[in-house]
Protein backbone atom coordinates (compact mmCIF):
# COMPACT_ATOMS: atom_id res chain seq x y z
CA UNK A 1 0.00 0.00 0.00
CA UNK A 2 2.82 2.25 0.92
CA UNK A 3 4.50 1.95 -2.54
CA UNK A 4 1.09 2.87 -4.26
CA UNK A 5 0.32 5.92 -2.08
CA UNK A 6 4.45 7.16 -3.11
CA UNK A 7 3.80 6.16 -6.69
CA UNK A 8 0.94 8.21 -6.55
CA UNK A 9 2.12 11.30 -5.29
CA UNK A 10 4.84 11.33 -7.67
CA UNK A 11 2.39 11.54 -10.50
CA UNK A 12 0.48 14.17 -8.77
CA UNK A 13 4.13 16.00 -8.15
CA UNK A 14 4.54 15.30 -12.23
CA UNK A 15 0.80 16.15 -13.58
CA UNK A 16 1.21 19.89 -11.45
CA UNK A 17 4.16 20.58 -12.64
CA UNK A 18 3.77 19.82 -15.87
CA UNK A 19 0.46 21.98 -15.40
CA UNK A 20 2.26 24.84 -13.79
CA UNK A 21 5.40 24.95 -14.77
CA UNK A 22 5.96 27.35 -17.62
CA UNK A 23 9.22 27.75 -20.23
CA UNK A 24 10.91 30.39 -21.04
CA UNK A 25 12.74 30.98 -24.46
CA UNK A 26 15.27 33.24 -25.03
CA UNK A 27 16.37 34.76 -28.30
CA UNK A 28 18.82 36.42 -30.08
CA UNK A 29 18.38 39.75 -31.83
CA UNK A 30 20.92 41.97 -33.70
CA UNK A 31 21.14 45.05 -35.89
CA UNK A 32 23.80 47.39 -37.37
CA UNK A 33 24.41 50.98 -37.97
CA UNK A 34 22.56 52.28 -41.43
CA UNK A 35 21.32 55.76 -40.08
CA UNK A 36 23.80 56.63 -36.85
CA UNK A 37 27.54 58.22 -36.38
CA UNK A 38 29.00 55.26 -34.76
CA UNK A 39 29.41 52.30 -37.23
CA UNK A 40 28.52 49.28 -35.88
CA UNK A 41 26.47 45.71 -34.89
CA UNK A 42 24.73 45.92 -31.42
CA UNK A 43 23.85 42.17 -30.19
CA UNK A 44 22.36 40.74 -27.49
CA UNK A 45 18.95 38.28 -26.08
CA UNK A 46 15.91 38.61 -25.13
CA UNK A 47 13.97 36.83 -22.52
CA UNK A 48 10.18 35.80 -23.20
CA UNK A 49 7.37 33.04 -22.24
CA UNK A 50 7.80 29.69 -24.71
CA UNK A 51 5.26 29.52 -27.15
CA UNK A 52 3.46 31.91 -29.82
CA UNK A 53 1.57 34.82 -29.47
CA UNK A 54 1.84 38.38 -27.93
CA UNK A 55 4.75 38.36 -25.24
CA UNK A 56 6.12 41.12 -23.00
CA UNK A 57 10.43 40.19 -22.50
CA UNK A 58 11.15 39.26 -18.85
CA UNK A 59 14.96 39.66 -19.80
CA UNK A 60 16.31 42.27 -22.48
CA UNK A 61 20.37 42.04 -21.91
CA UNK A 62 23.02 44.02 -25.13
CA UNK A 63 25.77 41.59 -25.05
CA UNK A 64 27.80 43.69 -27.56
CA UNK A 65 27.96 46.89 -29.06
CA UNK A 66 30.55 49.46 -31.02
CA UNK A 67 33.17 51.03 -28.38
CA UNK A 68 32.33 54.07 -29.80
CA UNK A 69 29.09 54.18 -27.37
CA UNK A 70 31.35 54.54 -24.75
CA UNK A 71 29.60 51.72 -22.71
CA UNK A 72 30.02 48.54 -20.87
CA UNK A 73 28.87 45.37 -21.99
CA UNK A 74 26.70 43.31 -21.15
CA UNK A 75 23.93 45.42 -20.47
CA UNK A 76 21.21 44.06 -18.40
CA UNK A 77 17.92 46.21 -19.16
CA UNK A 78 15.78 46.79 -15.77
CA UNK A 79 12.06 45.60 -16.38
CA UNK A 80 11.34 49.02 -14.77
CA UNK A 81 13.18 50.66 -17.85
CA UNK A 82 11.15 48.91 -20.48
CA UNK A 83 8.89 51.83 -22.10
CA UNK A 84 7.41 49.67 -24.79
CA UNK A 85 7.35 46.20 -24.43
CA UNK A 86 5.41 43.82 -27.28
CA UNK A 87 6.91 41.14 -28.47
CA UNK A 88 5.44 39.11 -31.44
CA UNK A 89 5.96 34.99 -31.54
CA UNK A 90 4.77 33.41 -34.75
CA UNK A 91 5.54 29.88 -35.20
CA UNK A 92 8.57 30.11 -32.75
CA UNK A 93 9.92 33.23 -34.88
CA UNK A 94 9.83 37.09 -33.44
CA UNK A 95 7.77 38.77 -36.15
CA UNK A 96 9.29 42.20 -36.46
CA UNK A 97 6.11 44.11 -37.91
CA UNK A 98 4.07 43.19 -34.76
CA UNK A 99 7.18 43.92 -31.86
CA UNK A 100 7.46 47.30 -30.42
CA UNK A 101 10.50 47.20 -27.79
CA UNK A 102 11.68 50.59 -26.01
CA UNK A 103 14.01 50.21 -23.04
CA UNK A 104 16.00 52.64 -20.82
CA UNK A 105 19.69 51.68 -20.02
CA UNK A 106 19.71 55.27 -17.98
CA UNK A 107 18.27 58.31 -18.18
CA UNK A 108 20.10 59.18 -21.77
CA UNK A 109 20.71 55.86 -23.43
CA UNK A 110 17.97 54.24 -25.08
CA UNK A 111 17.35 50.41 -27.07
CA UNK A 112 14.63 50.35 -29.26
CA UNK A 113 13.28 47.77 -31.36
CA UNK A 114 11.31 48.62 -34.19
CA UNK A 115 9.37 50.52 -31.39
CA UNK A 116 6.02 52.92 -32.39
CA UNK A 117 7.01 55.94 -30.60
CA UNK A 118 9.67 56.39 -33.11
CA UNK A 119 8.23 55.85 -36.06
CA UNK A 120 9.54 51.82 -36.36
CA UNK A 121 13.23 53.34 -35.85
CA UNK A 122 15.46 50.49 -34.71
CA UNK A 123 18.93 52.23 -32.61
CA UNK A 124 21.00 52.02 -29.39
CA UNK A 125 21.88 55.68 -28.72
CA UNK A 126 21.73 58.97 -26.36
CA UNK A 127 18.42 60.31 -25.99
CA UNK A 128 20.01 64.01 -26.78
CA UNK A 129 17.03 65.95 -27.28
CA UNK A 130 16.65 66.99 -31.26
CA UNK A 131 19.44 64.32 -32.44
CA UNK A 132 17.31 61.70 -30.65
CA UNK A 133 18.42 57.77 -32.24
CA UNK A 134 21.12 59.34 -34.86
CA UNK A 135 24.35 59.59 -32.92
CA UNK A 136 24.86 56.14 -31.95
CA UNK A 137 23.75 52.89 -33.63
CA UNK A 138 21.15 53.72 -35.76
CA UNK A 139 18.73 51.69 -38.29
CA UNK A 140 15.57 53.99 -38.84
CA UNK A 141 13.46 51.42 -41.02
CA UNK A 142 15.30 48.38 -39.45
CA UNK A 143 16.32 47.20 -42.38
CA UNK A 144 19.27 45.50 -40.48
CA UNK A 145 17.28 44.10 -37.49
CA UNK A 146 17.23 40.29 -37.15
CA UNK A 147 16.06 37.90 -34.36
CA UNK A 148 17.40 34.17 -34.06
CA UNK A 149 15.10 31.11 -32.45
CA UNK A 150 15.79 30.22 -29.54
CA UNK A 151 17.98 27.13 -29.22
CA UNK A 152 16.35 25.46 -26.16
CA UNK A 153 13.99 26.43 -24.17
CA UNK A 154 14.98 27.23 -20.55
CA UNK A 155 12.17 25.46 -17.81
CA UNK A 156 11.26 27.67 -14.78
CA UNK A 157 12.14 27.12 -10.87
CA UNK A 158 9.06 25.28 -10.23
CA UNK A 159 9.45 22.78 -12.92
CA UNK A 160 13.13 21.86 -11.87
CA UNK A 161 11.54 21.30 -8.17
CA UNK A 162 8.99 19.23 -9.40
CA UNK A 163 11.36 17.25 -11.55
CA UNK A 164 13.57 16.87 -8.66
CA UNK A 165 10.96 15.55 -6.32
CA UNK A 166 9.94 13.35 -8.40
CA UNK A 167 13.07 11.36 -8.79
CA UNK A 168 13.68 11.64 -5.18
CA UNK A 169 10.43 10.01 -4.45
CA UNK A 170 11.50 7.17 -7.18
CA UNK A 171 15.17 6.87 -5.56
CA UNK A 172 13.38 5.98 -2.22
CA UNK A 173 10.68 3.92 -4.01
CA UNK A 174 13.79 1.98 -5.40
CA UNK A 175 15.65 1.66 -1.97
CA UNK A 176 12.78 -0.08 -0.41
CA UNK A 177 12.23 -2.34 -2.76
CA UNK A 178 15.96 -3.66 -2.68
Amino acid sequence: MKKLSIAAAGATIATLTAVSGASAATFGFSFSNEDGLVNGIVEGTIELPDGDGLFAATDVTITSFPNGLGLNAPINILASDFIENVFSVVAGEIDIANTSFLGLINDFTALSFSNSIFDGSTFLDALNGEDLGATGVRDADSSTLTFTSPSATTPEPGTILGLLAVGSLDALTRKRKA
